[in-house]
């Protein structure tokens, strides 16, 4: 995808500082310190000891914004506390080699450079300084004539593999990541932020703290150009035209050095405002935004207000605003006009839940809002009036995941009584996109087989469910077999686990096929499969419960179902809902039912 540059615009000053504010809070800091003043107090001396004004300013701007800098944990380190003296200026002095080595950097002012470069930490990692020497051992790019060349260069030599062991919420530290090759989306946004800036070219870590379509985050890196614009990178090494933000995105925000305003702010917020370094870059990015104005009880007054989005642990506040009018609200536009849709019958628009936060804990003062590119409309549900809803899953069916099941369409069965399938025969052909769930087909030949198998001769093999069932709908026993290319492979069992969240998928082969030996012949009643899927159908196995907001959400009771669908009576009309399956799985988002579907958010 061409990534344009986008316009810096109406963006709050980072820079509102000079020097002497620098300098003044930076001997406030280092004097309030009282298990580290040494350290930070010979750093400051070593500078304004130099006679370098240039060098002395960034250990200012260092140790005037340090306060809240800290590394993550099970116990939160706080970099004013442990930093050496003789580290930072070992980082610091690299920084200055940069500037001096970079072609790049010539064009930057110096506040870029403290902002974009100097830095010796990036997020919340594991504090470790010499990155920036070491980055130069690992990434570089033969350009230096083209900024925006020479980040992709590296980007695409930032390789990191994501494993279920790193997916945890703690950061890696720099070499953790470097001699490990693991990491997660996070991890690796922090690295290559560490390897552009030790090649001279000032970037910035950016986020969205919560999609308003999915349950997760997300992080990215932005190439800052001299002139104040971005280049957004894609958070992959690998060359894609995917969209760097391929969901609904309510807010996006920059991790920054530079302490921000903290006039009137208490420390009694929700997480993500807590330490006053984001900035709110929404406006940066080419994605739908719009004002929004909410409409508050007035009897629940606070300073400060905040839009949150969904999140089955609870509404994540995402936006914030010290009056009842929120700028540059996320609409759930996306980078990209393709076409492409991210998921069927997925809403349009965001919905955001209007809170106040008191002593941790956040407080609705208002319906839901859905806030679209056209309108901002409140969610009321009808007390009065009641509906019958008829639900078939409880997450909506990504496109991603109908792709897989695409790759089924004109796969078929055969029934055979040679182990090598010469007298085989067609019972059953998929000519249309399967269900993203364990089906069951029947089958009407009354010919006897040993032998069954799948099969599909092009492209990508791709199934995550094979079994074979009487005519009274019992399951007949039976040894997997498989194709001589694959027979081998352990994964190929997944096919016959029971498990729809477990496949077997491989591409480019010929005659790729898997079956079952039914140890004699016998009479086929219905064939059971799925191809690779969810699991947020419906299942009959599960209990559910469903749930309607009204203030906080209310449940309209448990329910397991004998079909692939669940059937509420007495629903309000107009309510947000939610669908939980008590069994097992997370994945669950909100909806409203709309001219009987569900319509997701």
């Amino acid at each position: 995808m061409q990534i344009k540059h986008f316009v810096y615009a109406g963006i709050i000053a980072l820079y509102g500082c000079t020097s002497n504010n620098y300098e003044s809070r930076a001997w406030e800091t280092a004097k309030s310190s009282t298990s580290n003043q040494t350290e930070l107090t010979s750093f400051l001396e070593h500078y304004k000891l130099s006679g370098d004004s240039e060098k002395y300013e960034a250990a200012c701007f260092l140790v005037s914004n340090m306060p809240g800098k800290h590394s993550a944990g099970e116990n939160i380190v706080y970099d004013i506390d442990v930093v050496k003296s003789d580290s930072l200026i070992s980082s610091l002095e690299e920084s200055f080699l940069l500037k001096e080595e970079s072609s790049f950097l010539k064009d930057y002012s110096f506040e870029q450079f403290l902002e974009y470069i100097l830095p010796y930490r990036i997020v919340d990692e594991p504090l470790e300084y010499y990155w920036k020497q070491d980055c130069k051992r690992h990434f570089r790019s033969a350009n230096m004539v083209d900024i925006i060349q020479a980040a992709k260069d590296i980007n695409s030599q930032v390789k990191l593999n994501l494993s279920p062991a790193n997916n945890g919420e703690l950061p890696q530290s720099y070499s953790s990541l470097i001699r490990n090759g693991y990491g997660k989306c996070d991890d690796r946004s922090a690295l290559l932020v560490m390897a552009l800036r030790a090649s001279g070219i000032p970037c910035s870590y950016e986020f969205v703290p919560y999609w308003g379509s999915s349950n997760n985050g997300h992080s990215f890196v932005s190439v800052i150009l001299p002139d104040g614009k971005i280049y957004p990178l894609p958070n992959t090494d690998k060359v894609t035209n995917d969209a760097y933000l391929s969901r609904k995105t309510p807010k996006i925000y920059r991790k920054v050095y530079s302490v921000q305003t903290t006039e009137g702010r208490t420390s009694d917020v929700p997480d993500l405002f807590l330490y006053n370094d984001i900035v709110d870059v929404t406006e940066l990015h080419q994605i739908g935004s719009r004002n929004v104005q909410i409409s508050v009880d007035k009897s629940k007054t606070t300073d400060t207000n905040y839009l949150s989005v969904f999140s089955p642990a609870g509404w994540i506040p995402v936006a914030s605003s010290t009056s009842t009018t929120f700028s540059y609200v996320g609409t759930g536009v996306k980078v990209t006009d393709d076409g492409k849709k991210e998921a069927i019958d997925l809403g349009d628009g965001i919905v955001y839940l209007p809170v106040q936060w008191k002593k941790g804990e956040l407080f609705p003062v208002a319906n839901p809002v859905v806030v679209t590119g056209n309108s901002v409309r409140e969610i009321s549900l009808d007390t009065f009036r009641c509906e019958k809803v008829v639900l078939k899953r409880k997450f909506p069916l990504n496109m991603r995941i109908v792709d897989f099941a695409k790759t089924m369409v004109m796969g078929r069965f055969e029934g055979a009584n040679q182990s090598d399938f010469s007298d085989a025969e067609e019972i059953y052909r998929i000519t249309e996109i399967p269900e993203s769930k364990i089906q069951k087909v029947n089958i009407s030949t009354d010919k006897a087989f040993r032998y069954v198998r799948y099969l599909r001769p092009k492209g990508t093999f791709s199934i995550a469910e094979f079994s074979v069932y009487h005519s009274d709908g019992t399951p007949v026993s039976f040894r997997p077999i498989a194709c001589e290319a694959i027979q081998d492979d352990s994964a190929m069992m997944n096919v016959f686990d029971g498990n729809p969240l477990t496949y077997y998928q491989v591409g480019g082969g010929v005659d790729m096929w898997v079956g079952v030996d039914l140890y004699k012949s016998v009479r086929i009643g219905a064939l059971g499969f799925a191809p690779r899927n969810d699991d947020n159908a419906i299942i009959s196995t599960d209990t559910y419960e469903l749930f309607y907001w009204n203030g906080e959400w209310k449940s309209l009771g448990r329910k397991k179902t004998e079909g692939d669908s669940l059937i509420y009576d007495k629903v309000p009309e107009n309510a947000l809902l939610w669908l939980r399956n008590l069994t097992k799985g997370r994945e669950e988002r909100p909806f409203t039912y709309e001219n009987g579907r569900q319509i997701w958010w």
